[in-house]
């Protein structure tokens, strides 16, 4: 049997993508303070949607700095593969509580439809403006620092683009009030967010579920990969075939290989390695290798009785 790491690591928060990382969480959180102090404020619906849309991308922002760190906790005890799943933890716990305060938003909106408050929309146009703003300046920092070839990163750059968009909404309810008095427009705009936030948890509790099921990543082909090591030469069957994800980009897999009788067993594991690695991008393996035999093994242990001492 042999497990291999491949020669390669996952390294997430590190550099100028680190830094786009830290620097938009900061952000994050200033906005979220400032969107709270205005729906307080300006009685806006709007801006408490937005600010739980807004205070949610930052939970994720610390999931994708804070994962770097926790990926680099030694394993230890019963915790072979360290905290990797605390992150998968945490998007499931953040994702439930993301749907369930939209559903309290939509509720509260769909209320206010017929009893509308008096709305600040002056107020409410000028710290949707300041969202719009400061949701793009993540955006534009996470481009500059290569966030397309980090997964967390990119993940995480889309998340402000989604944010830019639910500002706007905000910036337009707050000047639809303020130019026509009409403040049903606040809660059709917190309706639109929250819809917003119900559908990028959703995703998010979608692949989060998935890891905890051990599925395999998506755009993985299980039964490609089991075709793929049939095919070589000097391979009689491949069973017990396993492929699952333990974090984001960290994905595994586990099988049992039955090679016929004189294969070089050591060049049958690193040529599978290979492919596993360059057509599939699969580093982390495990694979035990058996010898192909036309009848059934009949194994036996004996086990060794400790000698009397003298």
């Amino acid at each position: 049997m042999h497990h291999d790491h491949g020669p390669g690591g996952h390294h997430h928060g590190h550099g100028s993508t680190g830094r786009a990382l830290w620097a938009s969480l900061a952000l994050t959180a200033a906005l979220g303070a400032i969107q709270i102090g205005g729906a307080i404020a300006f009685d806006s619906l709007a801006l408490i949607s937005d600010a739980v849309h807004n205070l949610s991308d930052g939970v994720a922002v610390a999931l994708a700095v804070g994962a770097a760190w926790l990926a680099g906790l030694p394993a230890r005890g019963g915790l072979t593969f360290g905290f990797r799943r605390a992150e998968v933890l945490a998007a499931v716990i953040n994702s439930v509580v993301l749907i369930g305060l939209s559903l309290f938003i939509v509720i509260e909106a769909v209320q206010r439809l017929d009893r509308a408050p008096e709305i600040a929309g002056g107020g409410v146009a000028v710290i949707g403006a300041i969202g719009v703003v400061l949701n793009a300046v993540p955006v534009v920092l996470l481009l500059r620092a290569g966030a397309r070839g980090n997964l967390n990163a990119n993940a995480t750059m889309l998340h402000f683009a989604a944010d830019v968009l639910a500002s706007l909404a905000t910036l337009a309810a707050g000047l639809v009030i303020a130019l026509t008095g009409w403040v049903a427009a606040d809660a059709i705009a917190s309706i639109a967010v929250a819809a917003l936030i119900v559908v990028g948890a959703a995703r998010v509790l979608r692949d989060a579920v998935r890891g905890l099921l051990e599925v395999a990543p998506a755009g993985v082909d299980v039964e490609a990969i089991g075709r793929r090591l049939c095919a070589l030469d000097g391979v009689a069957d491949v069973h017990d075939l396993h492929v699952w994800e333990i974090s984001d980009g960290f994905p595994m897999l586990a099988t049992h290989v039955v090679v016929e009788p004189g294969v070089d067993q050591h060049g049958m594991l690193h040529r599978m390695e290979r492919i596993l690695r360059d057509e599939f991008a699969i580093a982390h393996v495990t694979i035990q290798i058996d010898i192909h035999h036309a009848r059934g093994l009949a194994i036996q242990h004996r086990l060794e009785q400790p000698r009397e001492a003298p």
